[in-house]
C-alpha cells in the first residue's frame, strides 16, 4: 500500500480485522444515502488518502457527488456471495458484483461464515481480502454506546472500527435524521434486521463528542 517509513507512520492498524489492514488517518467513509446527491462532494472526497465505500455502491455518473476513488470496499454476506437481490426490492443490485472487481481491497463483514469460506470462488485472485471478526461485534457496540441485540449495519460497524483504531473519520452520505433509508443509486426496501434509529442516535452522539466529522 505505502512503502516509505514516514508514510507508514501515518497508517493505523484496523482492530478486529484479519489479515492486517492498514488505513490512513485521512479517511472518508462514503455512505449510500440519497442525501449525498444534494451536495457536490466528489472532489473533496477524492482528496482523502483512503476512501471507503459499501456493498454495490457505484460512482459512475455520480462522480460530482460521491467522487470516483475507492481504496476499500466493505461488503456484507449477500454482496460477497454475489447474490442477485433485485427481486427483494433493490433495483440496482445485480449478482456477481464482487466477482467482477479487480485489484481491489475488500473487507467482508457478516455473521455468516459461508460466503467467506467460498472467497476463492466469490472474488478474483487479484483482490486483497479482509475479514471482520464478527464474534467481536460487542466491542464495536461498546465503543458506539449501543445496547441492542440486533446486528449492526456495516457502515456503522466501520465507523466503530475507526474509533477503536484511533481514527477520526469524515463521513458522507449518512442520514442522521432518522428519515427513511435510501440509496442514491437505486430504490431499496425497508429492513427490520437492524435497529436503524438506535444506530443513527449513536452516530449523532459521536459527532457531538467530536469523534467523527459528518457532512
Amino acid at each position: 500500500m505505502v512503502n516509505d517509513s514516514k508514510a507508514l507512520k501515518k497508517l493505523k492498524k484496523i482492530q478486529l480485522v484479519e489479515p492486517e489492514l492498514l488505513l490512513s488517518k485521512s479517511i472518508a467513509i462514503v455512505g449510500s444515502s440519497s442525501k449525498i446527491l444534494k451536495e457536490n462532494y466528489g472532489e473533496f472526497i477524492d482528496s482523502y488518502d483512503d476512501v471507503i465505500r459499501f456493498n454495490r455502491s457505484i460512482t459512475k455518473n455520480y462522480e460530482i457527488n460521491v467522487g470516483s476513488k475507492t481504496t476499500l470496499r466493505v461488503v456484507n454476506n449477500h454482496v460477497f456471495d454475489n447474490l442477485d437481490i433485485r427481486n427483494k426490492g433493490f433495483t440496482n443490485s445485480p449478482k456477481n458484483f464482487v466477482k467482477k472487481l479487480r485489484n481491489s481491497s475488500i473487507l467482508f463483514i457478516g455473521p455468516d461464515e459461508g460466503p467467506w469460506n467460498r472467497r476463492n470462488k466469490n472474488s478474483h485472485k487479484s483482490n486483497k481480502l479482509f475479514k471482520f471478526d464478527y464474534l467481536k461485534l460487542y466491542e464495536v457496540k461498546n465503543v458506539l454506546g449501543l445496547d441492542t441485540d440486533k446486528n449492526l449495519q456495516i457502515g456503522t460497524i466501520v465507523i466503530g472500527l475507526c474509533i477503536l483504531s484511533d481514527i477520526k473519520p469524515h463521513i458522507f452520505g449518512f442520514d442522521l435524521n432518522n428519515e427513511k433509508r435510501t440509496h442514491y443509486f437505486e430504490s431499496r426496501p425497508e429492513s427490520s434486521s437492524h435497529d436503524a434509529i438506535a444506530e443513527t442516535d449513536a452516530l449523532r452522539r459521536l459527532v457531538n463528542k467530536g469523534l467523527i466529522i459528518c457532512d
